[in-house]
C-alpha cells in the first residue's frame, strides 16, 4: 500500500512538473512571437512607453492590452490604423501580443505635459 501511494504521489509530481514546462514553453514562444509582431506597434508606439501623442502601450495590462485589441477588432473604438491592423490579427497573435506586451516593465515612459519630441534626424 506504501509502494503504491508513493508511486501515486510521483506519478502526480512528475505529471505536474511536465504540465509546468509546457506551460512555460507555451508562454516562450508566445513572448518570442508577440516581440516579432510588436515590431509594427512600435512603429507608431514608442517603445520606452513615452506618450507624445500617441498611446503608451508598453504599460498596459495584459486585460487592458486585451480589451483594447477587442475593442479595435470589433470596431467599437476606431482609429483608421489600429483598427486595420487590429482586425487582420488572428486569436493566436492577439494572445502572443498581449503576453509579450503585458510582459513589459510597466511605468517605463510618462508623458510630460507640454514637451512634443521631434523625430529624429
Amino acid at each position: 500500500m506504501h509502494r503504491l501511494i508513493v508511486c501515486g504521489l510521483a506519478t502526480f509530481v512528475i505529471s505536474a512538473a511536465a504540465t509546468s514546462s509546457a506551460a512555460d514553453e507555451e508562454r516562450a514562444r508566445l513572448l518570442r512571437y508577440g516581440a516579432q509582431l510588436a515590431e509594427e506597434c512600435f512603429t507608431c508606439h514608442r517603445r520606452d512607453g513615452v506618450d507624445v501623442g500617441i498611446p503608451d502601450i508598453t504599460s498596459m495590462t495584459e486585460q487592458e492590452l486585451l480589451s483594447a485589441i477587442t475593442l479595435y477588432k470589433t470596431g467599437l473604438r476606431r482609429n483608421k490604423v489600429v483598427t486595420s491592423v487590429a482586425a487582420a490579427l488572428d486569436d493566436t497573435q492577439v494572445r502572443a501580443l498581449v503576453t509579450y506586451l503585458g510582459s513589459l516593465k510597466k511605468g517605463a515612459g510618462t508623458r510630460v505635459p507640454g514637451v512634443v519630441e521631434l523625430p529624429k534626424k
